[in-house]
């Protein structure tokens, strides 16, 4: 007999709200990077993930929420894994919130960092070569944390070699 994993039943992300800064929202209702019920948010809809091996196993929504599909999935050893929206978490620069990310691991156990504003981007304004490093997609939304598709550019970026 297959067990299936089970799943934390908060609905709220504590640490990235305490990562960044512990901005007032409302717990019970937070906003949708910190909101991790399975259910749909007023308005959601989702896409695949755009990242081979991995878009059969997750989904992003237009609110930049991402869900791990359930199925088959890899936490050190095969398991059948329950539907999950995932952990976001940020990466800082002197101390304002420079992007949301989350990991993927797939059922072959290969993880993944995504990059929440140019998944969105791609999904639910234009596709862009995803690989294409000097593509970077700017969030003009205020809070930052606060993702809408709609506030975001894709621009060139040079890199320093």
């Amino acid at each position: 007999m297959v067990g299936i994993k089970t799943t934390s039943n908060k609905i709220f992300n504590e640490t990235l709200w305490k990562n960044l800064g512990k901005p007032r929202i409302n717990k019970k209702n937070p906003p949708p990077c910190m909101n991790l019920s399975i259910e749909n948010l007023p308005g959601e809809y989702w896409k695949p993930i755009p990242i081979s091996g991995f878009e059969d196993q997750y989904v992003i929504s237009n609110k930049g929420r991402v869900k791990r599909l359930s199925g088959w999935g890899y936490t050190g050893k095969k398991k059948l894994l329950k539907e999950q929206i995932l952990l976001q978490a940020n990466v800082n620069r002197k101390n304002t919130p420079y992007y949301l990310y989350c990991k993927l691991t797939n059922d072959k156990g290969k993880t993944v960092t995504a990059i929440i504003g140019r998944l969105l981007y791609y999904c639910f304004v234009e596709p862009f070569d995803l690989n294409d490093k000097t593509l970077i997609v700017i969030n003009e939304n205020v809070p930052s944390w606060n993702l809408n598709f709609s506030k975001l550019l894709l621009c060139y970026s040079l890199l320093k070699k």
